[in-house]
């Protein structure tokens, strides 16, 4: 930035003896020239790199800017790299955990380091975790891969072209509600398939053996299903899944986008770090989607499936998820809508939300270009306003 520091050179000079035209007839350079081109150079549009944050002149800006960084295959490579990320952490530990306490069905817990050493070992031994590990990771690479990237492209794609204020929080972050729904309906099929196939293979072993399809893996579940089932059957009686995906995408990634903006004072306008309010967000963002998508997804199946039926062995909403839903939506007995909701579902599905957040807002899933009203040269911090 050298060239910057240097002063612009006169319009005309009063002498041919004066200061300046001595110093550019030292150098050899014509005055007049000098002082066009580093206008040109000062007001070039390549400007705008200088910033850390892109940005458009507020004047040049309409309601939906297709930013430079947006792609399809981008934001699904984005994507797909916070969904690995988070799925693959997620199924290991699920699975080390469930191995830990079927160890301790037979064995003391640990009470001393070494102890711990010791039974972390042995759970990592144990038949259950090696052989359940092989179908974690295969259900692990789609519901990430496929599943969850889809997820994130499909929001960055719905939500690239906004901008927010420089050195501001969008105070009509209202405007992303419907892009928001429409990300959320638009991907909620996806991951239902490779689910139901994981209910099929596992339950399967349950079944008496002359009913057993004899599963040998995840994936040899999910592709002898659609042959010897039928296609219709991943998909069969899915509504609460459906349900369940549609209202964690929409409550996941728009309460961390808008805590995000929000709380943007006080890493944007002020000396604060960004982890701390990230975490917070994205801690905020997964319990209100966990705590959302339960009630759809968890209890009106076992409302419809578990609950005691009527005189007759008929089921209270005629064995219809859709009544159970919206029986559930008018009464008011919200003590029924979390039973197990820590144990069974808020611990087995926080990890890969908040590990999707973190991976995708560092990949710039969450970022967004700034307009401008000043086109002069900056850091993109509140500073640049007195310029």
């Amino acid at each position: 930035f050298f060239f910057l520091m240097i002063r612009r050179p006169p319009r005309s000079t009063q002498s041919r003896s004066s200061a300046a035209s001595d110093v550019y007839k030292r150098q050899g350079i014509n005055a007049e020239y000098m002082g066009k081109e580093k206008l040109k150079m000062f007001f070039e549009l390549d400007d705008v790199k200088r910033r850390h944050t892109p940005y458009f002149d507020v004047y040049n800006t309409g309601t939906w800017i297709p930013t430079p960084d947006y792609s399809v295959s981008w934001n699904y490579q984005r994507g797909a790299i916070a969904g690995l990320t988070a799925a693959i952490i997620n199924e290991t530990q699920l699975l080390f955990h469930q191995s830990w306490r079927l160890l301790l069905t037979k064995y003391e817990a640990p009470r001393n380091f070494s102890q711990l050493v010791n039974f972390t070992r042995s759970t990592l031994k144990l038949e259950n975790f090696n052989r359940g590990y092989k179908s974690r990771m295969q259900y692990a690479f789609l519901f990430g891969g496929v599943d969850i990237a889809s997820r994130v492209a499909m929001y960055r794609a719905c939500h690239a072209g906004f901008y927010r204020h420089f050195g501001s929080f969008e105070v009509t972050f209202v405007k992303k509600i419907p892009t928001s729904i429409v990300a959320a309906l638009s991907t909620c099929w996806i991951g239902v398939p490779f689910e139901m196939a994981r209910l099929a293979y596992y339950g399967d072993k349950t079944f008496p053996k002359e009913l057993q399809r004899g599963y040998t893996s995840y994936l040899n579940a999910l592709f002898r299903i659609p042959f010897e089932e039928g296609p219709y059957f991943l998909f069969k009686n899915t509504f609460p899944l459906l349900l369940r995906n549609c209202v964690q995408t929409l409550t996941l990634f728009y309460t961390f986008d808008y805590l995000k903006d929000k709380w943007g004072f006080t890493y944007r306008n002020v000396d604060f770090p960004y982890t701390p309010v990230k975490a917070c967000a994205a801690t905020v963002a997964v319990y209100l989607a966990c705590a959302f998508s339960y009630p759809w997804g968890v209890t009106i199946r076992e409302m419809v499936d578990f609950w005691p039926k009527e005189k007759g062995g008929i089921c209270t909403f005629d064995n219809n998820y859709r009544k159970a839903a919206v029986w559930l939506y008018y009464h008011e007995f919200t003590s029924n809508y979390y039973p197990g909701f820590v144990n069974n579902y808020f611990w087995r599905n926080a990890p890969w939300m908040f590990l999707t957040l973190w991976v995708a807002d560092n990949f710039g899933i969450f970022n967004y270009w700034c307009h401008d009203y000043f086109s002069g040269s900056g850091n993109n911090t509140w500073e640049d306003t007195f310029v």
